[in-house]
């Protein structure tokens, strides 16, 4: 069972109920229960079942910010980078965050159709797809050259470089904007 038990100084967690202000240092830790959850334990010892990990900006900045959430959804601790943690709750951070992130890449584009809602067939790492895209809105350059498209269910693509993509998918892709 993997754990993290040396508290990490971040933001504050759960001070008299308010959200994490940079007003007050906070000790906290994670532990993984035998269920697969995480718990966070927050400076006053009180034990918050169930948390999860959440990032900030999973693709423009995947190495934090993270937000740790309680089950009801109020932020216990945030997490500038994490880089700046220490290795066994970096760790223990970024498995669970892969555990909640579905993100295909798109490798290749095989196909788009003409008219909106435009039906996309695309091979990814997880294999061939076939899926819907709303609006040419749900289709985002990034700064970095990658994209992001959204399909009508809100399943998230990503294309990690357009330019780098073969003749025909950028194309494809070119004329879905």
């Amino acid at each position: 069972m993997q754990d993290a038990r040396t508290p990490q100084k971040i933001l504050p967690a759960l001070v008299a109920g308010l959200p994490p202000t940079s007003a007050a240092i906070a000790d906290w830790q994670l532990e993984r229960q035998e269920h697969g959850r995480l718990d966070c334990i927050d400076s006053l010892g009180q034990r918050h079942t169930n948390v999860d990990a959440v990032r900030a900006f999973p693709i423009s900045a995947p190495q934090g910010p993270v937000a740790i959430v309680a089950a009801d959804g109020m932020e216990l601790a945030w997490i500038d980078s994490l880089a700046a943690l220490q290795p066994s709750l970096q760790s223990l951070l970024i498995e669970e965050l892969a555990l909640r992130e579905f993100l295909p890449v798109i490798r290749r584009i095989e196909s788009v159709s003409d008219r909106e809602p435009t039906e996309w067939l695309v091979e990814t790492d997880r294999g061939q797809r076939r899926f819907i895209v709303a609006h040419s809105d749900d289709i985002i350059r990034l700064p970095d050259a990658s994209a992001v498209i959204s399909d009508m269910f809100g399943v998230r693509y990503l294309i990690k470089s357009v330019p780098l993509l073969d003749a025909l998918s950028r194309r494809l892709f070119e004329k879905s904007l």
